[in-house]
């Protein structure tokens, strides 16, 4: 039995750094939700920063490891995969397991994709998605770092 199996609670943390490119008519998907911004980011898969640390902080904390020993990049069968499968991997991993999410708390931070406008939505779509509370936070580097996005998870997960 794993030492995740004994304990009530367990707590994950993830950061996630992507490149930005420009791309006037690009639909970036952020969260599982789609918006049409001026910059896409630069992955393997499909790219959605958020689902990845999501997903990556509940690997972590079941004590899995990485989201790169799960879908590697150098995997062609991940190539454009779309995140929502990676995040439904970590919640079958957590509910297997006996855990719920109890809560997700996540930031983001960027300069070219301003997320005033895109959290409410990220929240609404995860909340009912994940069926917990779930916290979108967005600040800037505030350096005109135009070219780069990070993003940074917690997780609890309550045994069941």
């Amino acid at each position: 039995m794993s030492l995740t199996n004994k304990l009530r609670f367990c707590v994950g943390h993830s950061v996630d750094y992507h490149n930005l490119v420009p791309n006037a008519h690009w639909v970036q998907k952020l969260g599982g939700v789609n918006f049409k911004v001026e910059y896409q980011i630069v992955a393997h898969s499909d790219g959605d920063i958020i689902l990845h640390t999501i997903s990556e902080a509940i690997l972590g904390a079941l004590g899995f490891g990485d989201l790169g020993e799960w879908f590697s990049d150098t995997n062609p069968d991940n190539k454009n995969l779309d995140s929502l499968d990676i995040l439904r991997f970590a919640l079958r991993q957590c509910h297997e397991r006996g855990y719920i999410v109890g809560n997700i708390d996540v930031s983001i931070v960027c300069d070219a994709i301003n997320f005033k406008d895109k959290k409410a939505k990220i929240k609404e779509f995860l909340s009912n998605f994940m069926q917990s509370n779930i916290n979108i936070k967005a600040t800037r580097f505030e350096q005109n770092s135009v070219s780069k996005i990070k993003c940074y998870c917690v997780c609890l997960l309550v045994c069941n």
